[in-house]
């Protein structure tokens, strides 16, 4: 479970950072568009994040298995994603620390 929950929190930080390169979402999340320094590094992040995922998966175990597993964490994580910046859109600050916090916890209880 707490494999899932670091796969996921990852994944989700993710997808939370693709949506803040995009202007649309970042008018949602920030009330008005960044620059394009910030839209880049938000984008960078955001593929880093879902890179490390994928890597941990793949590290943990049997590459097609572990493949398969990411991407059913990743499905999760978009359609969480989206949801929340359909209808959450005011809270999406709390919500991405709140899954930053999950994910740390996650992580920190997988290693020990």
């Amino acid at each position: 479970m707490m494999f899932f929950l670091l796969i996921w929190s990852l994944s989700a930080l993710g997808f939370f950072a693709l949506a803040s390169s995009m202007s649309k979402h970042q008018k949602q999340i920030f009330g008005h568009e960044l620059d394009a320094a910030k839209t880049r590094t938000a984008a960078a992040g955001g593929w880093t994040l879902l890179i490390i995922a994928l890597l941990i998966c793949v590290l943990s175990g049997s590459v097609s298995n572990m493949i398969s597993y990411w991407l059913g964490a990743l499905t999760l994580a978009a359609l969480f994603t989206g949801l929340c910046l359909s209808y959450l859109e005011a809270r999406i600050k709390k919500i991405a620390i709140a899954i930053a916090l999950t994910g740390l916890t996650a992580g920190l209880i997988y290693l020990f």
